[in-house]
C-alpha cells in the first residue's frame, strides 16, 4: 500500500532520500523548511530500509529530541512494519548496570537506532565499539543546523578524580593518569574515549588547548577533536543531513564549509511547502539594542502581542528582566533545565499568563501551544570565542548562525497548516538578515520593511549602503591584502573579510579616505564595534 504524504513537497523530500538511500554517492544534505513535516518525510524511506535489512542510526543533537521523535505520532504512522526502535543511553542514565547492559544490547541489535551526536563522536575514538553507530549502513542527523557550532568550536572534555580514585590511579600528571586509566580494565567507554582524546591532545599540541589537572585533581582539556571527529564522518557516502535550516541564501555552502564538507550527493536540494501557515511581520529599527528605552519599547510590543506570545531572547538575563516587568508572563526555568516544551506546558495549564519568556528557543522542539505571536526583542548573533585571549570562532559565521536561529525561530509559529503568526522584531539590526524570510512570506516581509523604510531610518539605510560600496572595498583590498590586520587571518574568499571604518561613519557624513579603511575579519570586526566608541586595532590585538 503506498503512503500517503500530505503534499508533494513532503514526498518529493521522501523520494530524494529514498533515492540516496538506494544508491549513496556523497553526503545528502535535504532543508525541508518548516510545515514541510521532514520527520515524517524521512521517518518512512528509512523505516523502510530497515525492514529491508539495512542498520540505520538516526543521530540528534539533545535528548529531549530523540524523546520526542520517539514518542511522535510521525514514528507511529510511519512503522507499519513494526520495526523496532531503540534509544541508546549512556551508562550514567542508569542505577543498575544490568539494566545499561540490557539496554545496551537492544539498542546494538535493533535495526534503527536513535542516539546523540556526542555518542557518534565517543564511537569514533573507540572504532565502533561503543554503540556500532558509525558501524550501520546508514546515518542520518536530525536538526543537523546544530551540527556547525559543534564542528567549530572548542569543548570542555573532564575525566573527573572520582573516576580516577576507582581505580587507585593517582592523578601525577594529565598523561600518566589518562595512560594509566587505558590500563585498566572495565573503564567506562566514555572515559576511555576521553582518556585517548588526552593523550592525542599531548601528541598533536597544534590542534589542542593545554592540557593538565583541574582544582579537584581531575584531568581537563579544552580541544577541538570532536569537530575533527564529526568533519570525519560528514565525507561519508552513507550520511545524510536534515533540517529546516542548512542554507543561507538558497545555498548550502556556509553548512559546507562549516562541517569541511567536500562533495554533496546529487540528490541534495532545499525543499519548501507551497503553503503552510500564515506570517506577518513587525518591524522595529528605532532604539539601541540593550537602552533603556529599547526595554521598554519590547514591553510596550509585549503588551500589545497577539497571545499566546512566544518572546525569545538570547540571554538569560534578558529573559529575567522582561519576566519581572511583565507580570502575565512564565520564564524558562534556567535552574532547572527545563526545556521551552516543557515551560509551554506549564503555560498552557496557568490561566493568570498569556506569555513564555524563553532563552535561546530557535532548537527544534515542539510545543502545545499554538503562538499568535513572537516576539524577538534581539537578533540572535553568536558571540565570538575567545579562550585564552585568542579568537577561535573563524568557522563559524555569527550572522550565518543569526539566520539560522531566527528561521528556527519563525518555526515555532508555524506548527500547524492553519497557523497565524506575527513576528515582532525589536532590533534595527534586521536589515542584514533579511535572507531568514521563507520565500512564501518574501512579500509580506517585503510590505513591512518598505513600510519601517518611510518611517526614519532612510538616511541611515543610506549610509549603510554606501558603506559596502564595491569600489571601495575592491580599492581596500587591493591596497591592504586579503587578510584581517588584527588576527592575520587569511580567507579562502574575498566575502570572508569585512572593511572596517577606523573613522566610524555612524557617528555622521564624513569623507572616507582610503587611509579611513582596513581589513577585518567578520570576529575582529564584531569585536571592534563591541563597545560604543570602535576598539583601535592595537586594543583588538591586545584580546588576540
Amino acid at each position: 500500500m503506498a503512503f500517503n504524504f500530505r503534499s508533494n513537497e513532503q514526498a518529493n523530500f521522501s523520494k530524494l532520500l529514498n533515492a540516496h538511500l538506494s544508491s549513496p554517492d556523497a553526503p545528502l544534505l535535504l532543508e525541508g523548511a518548516t510545515g514541510l513535516g521532514k520527520t515524517r518525510a524521512y521517518l518512512y524511506p528509512l523505516l523502510e530500509a530497515a525492514n529491508s535489512g539495512k542498520k540505520i542510526a538516526i543521530i540528534l543533537p539533545t535528548r529531549q529530541l530523540i524523546e520526542q521523535l520517539l514518542n511522535s505520532t510521525d514514528l507511529e504512522v510511519c512503522n507499519q512494519s513494526d520495526v523496532e526502535v531503540q534509544v541508546f543511553r549512556p551508562k550514567r542514565y542508569f542505577e543498575d548496570a544490568s539494566l545499561y547492559k540490557e539496554q545496551r544490547e537492544k539498542a546494538l541489535n535493533a535495526p534503527v537506532m536513535l542516539c546523540t551526536s556526542a555518542s557518534v563522536i565517543i564511537d569514533q575514538r573507540l572504532g565502533g565499539d561503543y554503540n556500532g553507530v558509525t558501524k550501520r549502513d546508514y546515518l542520518l542527523f536530525d536538526e543537523a543546523d546544530q551540527l556547525p557550532e559543534v564542528a567549530a568550536l572548542q569543548s570542555d572534555v573532564t575525566i573527573d578524580y572520582q573516576t580516577l580514585k576507582d581505580f587507585n590511579i593517582k592523578p601525577v600528571s594529565a598523561q600518566h593518569a589518562a595512560e594509566e586509566l587505558l590500563k585498566k580494565k572495565h573503564v567506562e567507554p566514555e572515559d576511555r574515549a576521553k582518556a585517548k582524546m588526552i593523550l592525542e591532545a599531548l601528541a598533536e599540541p597544534f590542534w589542542f588547548r593545554p592540557v593538565g589537572l583541574n582544582d579537584e585533581n581531575g584531568i581537563a582539556l579544552f580541544h577541538k577533536l570532536p569537530g575533527r571527529l564529526l568533519k570525519r564522518i560528514a565525507n561519508q557516502q552513507n550520511t545524510a543531513f536534515v533540517s529546516a535550516t542548512l542554507t543561507i541564501a538558497n545555498k548550502f555552502d556556509d553548512f559546507k564549509r562549516a562541517m569541511g564538507i567536500a562533495d554533496i550527493s546529487r540528490h541534495s536540494s532545499a525543499v519548501e511547502p507551497l503553503k503552510h501557515g500564515a506570517l506577518t511581520f513587525s518591524l522595529s529599527q528605532s532604539h539601541e539594542v540593550n537602552s533603556a528605552e529599547w526595554i521598554d519599547a519590547v514591553i510596550s510590543e509585549i503588551e500589545e502581542a497577539a497571545k499566546p506570545c512566544l518572546v525569545v531572547t538570547s540571554s538569560y538575563e534578558t529573559a529575567t528582566t522582561l519576566s519581572q516587568i511583565y507580570p502575565n508572563s512564565i520564564a524558562r526555568n534556567q535552574e532547572e533545565a527545563e526545556t521551552t516544551s516543557q515551560a509551554a506546558k506549564r503555560l498552557a495549564k496557568d490561566d493568570n499568563k498569556d506569555t513564555l519568556i524563553a532563552t535561546a528557543a530557535w532548537a527544534g522542539l515542539d510545543t502545545p501551544v499554538i503562538w499568535k505571536s513572537i516576539v524577538i526583542p534581539k537578533i540572535p548573533y553568536s558571540n565570538p570565542t575567545i579562550i585564552e585571549g585568542k579568537v577561535e570562532s573563524h568557522y563559524f559565521n555569527a550572522r550565518n548562525a543569526a539566520i539560522r536561529r531566527m528561521r528556527q525561530v519563525i518555526g515555532r509559529g508555524l506548527r500547524s497548516p492553519d497557523a497565524e503568526c506575527d513576528i515582532i522584531i525589536c532590533d534595527p539590526r534586521w536589515q542584514k538578515i533579511e535572507s531568514f524570510v521563507p520565500e512564501r512570506f518574501k512579500q509580506n516581509w517585503a510590505d513591512e520593511a518598505n513600510q519601517a523604510y518611510s518611517e526614519g531610518a532612510q538616511i541611515e539605510l543610506k549610509l549603510s549602503a554606501r558603506e559596502r560600496d564595491k569600489s571601495l572595498r575592491k580599492k581596500a583590498l587591493k591596497l591592504y591584502g586579503l587578510k584581517c590586520y588584527a588576527c592575520d587571518f587569511v580567507p579562502k574568499t574575498p566575502n570572508q573579510i569585512d572593511i572596517h571604518h577606523l573613522d566610524p561613519i555612524a557617528e555622521g557624513e564624513r569623507k572616507t579616505t582610503l587611509e579611513d579603511l582596513i581589513p577585518l575579519c567578520a570576529n575582529c570586526h564584531r569585536l571592534a564595534h563591541s563597545e560604543k566608541t570602535p576598539l583601535p586595532i592595537a586594543a583588538i590585538k591586545t584580546l588576540l
